[in-house]
């Protein structure tokens, strides 16, 4: 990727927006009321997607929402850094990427115990989300939910997620 000048997140962000340009462009699918989730690498992925799609209704981030000072010197070594935008970090932190389709509703599951992340991290990343949507003026469409227990996405988390989503694609 390097080499052709640009980046494996660049390359998935461009097929994750042919994804959804298809699936908004079917018949049986309202174009004004498509979301994504992500758990982990998909997390990464849906917020990748929601910064660079103008047409996604609301995003679900669960398990992978840190600053980039809660990631170094603290979890550097089990994460897939060539999934990162190249040199994003030298523009923003990653809850700045996640926050950039405010006003848009953003739900962000964060999970205390995850060893991938530290706590300070996602404290500090929630907190920076949730300024963004407030300098949007859309506070309410941001919501962070703090689970306890390792990494995943299970039922509890699932039904949460889903709820929050049938709420902000409803017509």
């Amino acid at each position: 990727c390097t080499l052709l000048g640009t980046s494996l997140a660049a390359v998935m962000a461009f097929e994750d927006r042919v994804a959804l340009n298809y699936v908004r462009s079917r018949r049986d699918v309202d174009a004004e009321r498509v979301a994504c989730i992500g758990l982990s690498g998909g997390g990464l992925r849906a917020s990748l997607l929601r910064a660079t799609a103008d047409h996604l209704t609301a995003c679900v981030i669960a398990g992978m929402m840190t600053t980039y000072e809660g990631l170094l010197d603290h979890c550097v070594a089990p994460h897939t850094w060539m999934l990162f935008p190249a040199n994003w970090s030298t523009h923003g932190d990653w809850p700045d990427l996640a926050s950039s389709g405010a006003p848009s509703p953003l739900l962000v599951q964060y999970l205390l115990d995850d060893a991938l992340f530290t706590i300070d991290g996602m404290r500090g990343a929630h907190a920076r989300i949730a300024a963004h949507y407030a300098k949007a003026s859309a506070a309410d469409a941001y919501v962070g939910e703090f689970y306890s227990g390792p990494h995943r996405f299970d039922h509890l988390m699932q039904e949460s997620a889903f709820a929050w989503l049938q709420s902000k694609l409803k017509s």
